[in-house]
């Protein structure tokens, strides 16, 4: 990968430089597996690196004498980290890291697994405790054991980072819990970094104008679990929608006669060129979806709250609410289809009693009325109006 001309930068890659030299380029995020949309099931397009693909892949330079890892990474999946840190420990070869621009968190554990582990004066390490997400309703025998999950992390951190720097634990704890910045030299004092080296690819660091996502030589990396991000690291105008250090040159041959322009020809190639602006329409995007999803679903909940007192059955309108979710017209629909089965059924027993009680048979006595006029059949109007009813019903019982 050609990183100082401009190329693609992927998650990351491997490449052999010589019979027995190996170049590995992790430009990404530390993931487990590869983050899929909620919506759609679909991956989620990012510098991801998937923690079980790479060490698959790093099984094949287990014969290789030479292994040089350039890292530029905000980290990511703590134990994926160590994962990583081990097994490039385990190869038998000489590992050298490079820290290309930032290696933070899971990041700066993998950097520690070199033999050599050089940094370039601008660049970046980023230590600090393990951290958690949670989300939903908790009783305090869960929340212990998240804290019990935290505090293993923290110490396997810990372990790491002292082996590597020669300290007492109790030191790298305490640069842990105020979430540490070091530059080239400054992590070569702490013992986390062998050499500060120069080089012609200077270090491009940023934070977007909302704090977002680093910018870091070009490739957007993302902010959340960072609480300390230093002052020096300049914050991008809000009016800037590209890294200076993201854009390409345009070469004569892509001359047209519109001018000067770059051909792009997919979404990679566009996130390389343009990291800035491609998180902008992916954030703008899925604000999008959300927004909709919400407000489609509130024109729901409240259709059927418009229509909810006149319908008796009380279950019916909260499984339509949250069990089955349906419309408001299909809740009306699905609330007269049992209303028209209930009147169904009590015409039925009407019907049933009126004969069983033998009422049939019985002939009303002729009676004149005040004005002359005989009394009507009183079961036979009734019949009268079970037919109606019936036959409103379409004939049935």
């Amino acid at each position: 990968m050609d990183k100082l001309n401009g190329a693609a930068i992927m998650p990351y890659n491997i490449a052999e430089t010589g019979e027995n030299d190996v170049e590995i380029n992790m430009y990404g995020e530390i993931v487990e597996a590869v983050p899929t949309d909620f919506w759609t099931g679909e991956p989620i397009e990012g510098n991801f690196i998937a923690v079980d693909r790479f060490l698959r892949d790093l099984d094949d330079l287990k014969d290789k004498k030479n292994i040089t890892v350039h890292i530029n990474s905000v980290g990511g999946d703590l134990y994926g980290g160590i994962a990583i840190y081990n097994r490039l420990k385990a190869l038998p070869g000489n590992v050298t890291t490079v820290n290309d621009g930032l290696a933070a968190s899971a990041g700066s554990i993998i950097f520690q697994a070199g033999n050599t582990r050089k940094v370039h004066a601008g660049s970046n390490i980023m230590i600090h405790q393990a951290m958690g997400f949670l989300y939903g309703y908790y009783q305090t025998k869960d929340l212990k054991e998240a804290i019990k999950q935290l505090d293993a992390g923290n110490k396997a951190a810990v372990n790491v980072y002292a082996e590597a720097s020669g300290r007492e634990p109790e030191s790298m704890k305490a640069m842990l819990d105020r979430e540490t910045w070091l530059t080239g030299q400054e992590a070569v004092d702490a013992g986390l970094a062998d050499e500060v080296i120069g080089g012609d690819m200077p270090v491009s660091m940023s934070l977007t104008a909302d704090k977002r996502a680093l910018i870091v030589n070009g490739v957007a990396l993302p902010t959340r679990g960072m609480t300390n991000i230093p002052a020096r690291i300049p914050v991008m105008p809000a009016a800037m929608a590209v890294s200076p250090a993201a854009e390409k040159p345009v070469e004569d041959k892509e001359k047209t006669e519109r001018g000067n322009e770059m051909e792009i020809k997919n979404v990679q190639e566009l996130r390389a060129a343009y990291p800035e602006l491609v998180n902008q329409i992916e954030a703008a995007a899925r604000e999008a979806g959300q927004t909709d999803g919400v407000n489609a679903e509130r024109a729901r909940m409240q259709g059927i709250e418009a229509i909810e007192n006149a319908i008796a059955d009380k279950d019916l309108i909260h499984n339509a609410k949250y069990k089955e979710p349906l419309t408001a017209e299909q809740l009306a629909f699905k609330a007269m289809q049992a209303q028209a089965a209930i009147g169904a059924t009590m015409l039925s027993k009407m019907e049933a009693d009126a004969g069983a009680s033998g009422a049939s048979a019985v002939e009303a006595t002729p009676n004149q009325g005040p004005e002359g006029k005989e009394e009507p059949d009183a079961m036979a109007e009734i019949m009268k109006t079970v037919n109606i009813v019936k036959q409103m019903n379409g004939g049935k019982k």
